[in-house]
């Protein structure tokens, strides 16, 4: 049977499409409309997650070892959190902070945009028999180089949001906030997988095309 044929092929590939245009749809809710509240009165919003909290305070006094022996749902709190910076002014979302941040983040949401794009592309081809191609080979390399570079652009995006809310000081919460994402995270480990099988597939169609050009 043909790749072609195959139903699960045909399904995951409209399952791709259908994710590239709920992507397409919530990246232009992002950069179109200002997600804020009414009430807030501000002019743009934004959500960062796995933000640092150099500053926690326990409202209420326990004791951690009666909590992890007696307790049947432990609760472990950690420092990170999810921040919603609220610009309130043009002047502020148009400041040179605003605008590095923003860049940033517009990058990481269209690097995912791309690598959503290429998986869309490589179930195409596969419905179409299309299988050891070099445009396959490069599809997967591009991917997980790709997917390895989301934790960096994370983290420099995190990196200029702090930096952002320093400079235009901001912070009108209780908390001092740091970067707290790592440049080397679970989407590296993967991509140097997908990398180290991308390129075998690169070799793998080398050689067929070395063995058809002598047939």
């Amino acid at each position: 049977m043909k790749l072609s044929e195959s139903k699960l092929i045909r399904n995951i590939n409209r399952l791709a499409t259908i994710v590239l245009a709920f992507y397409v749809i919530f990246l232009l809710q992002q950069l179109f409309t200002s997600s804020s509240p009414a009430i807030s009165k501000a002019v743009k919003s934004y959500e960062v997650y796995n933000v640092k909290l150099n500053y926690f305070t326990n409202k209420i006094a326990e004791d951690p070892l009666k909590s992890w022996f007696h307790d049947t749902v432990v609760i472990q709190k950690t420092d990170r959190a999810l921040v919603h910076l609220r610009f309130r002014t043009y002047d502020q979302l148009f400041s040179l902070p605003a605008l590095l941040f923003q860049f940033s983040i517009v990058v990481y949401w269209l690097v995912i945009g791309v690598i959503i794009a290429l998986i869309k592309m490589f179930f195409k081809s596969l419905t179409k028999d299309n299988v050891f191609t070099t445009r396959n080979a490069s599809i997967i390399i591009w991917g997980s180089l790709l997917l390895m570079c989301l934790p960096v652009v994370s983290w420099l995006s995190q990196e200029l949001f702090v930096s952002c809310i320093d400079q235009l000081r901001l912070n009108d919460s209780k908390y001092a906030l740091s970067n707290g994402e790592h440049i080397i995270a679970s989407e590296t480990i993967i991509g140097l997988i997908i990398l180290t099988f991308g390129l075998a597939f690169r070799v793998g169609v080398d050689i067929k095309q070395e063995n058809e050009s002598f047939v």
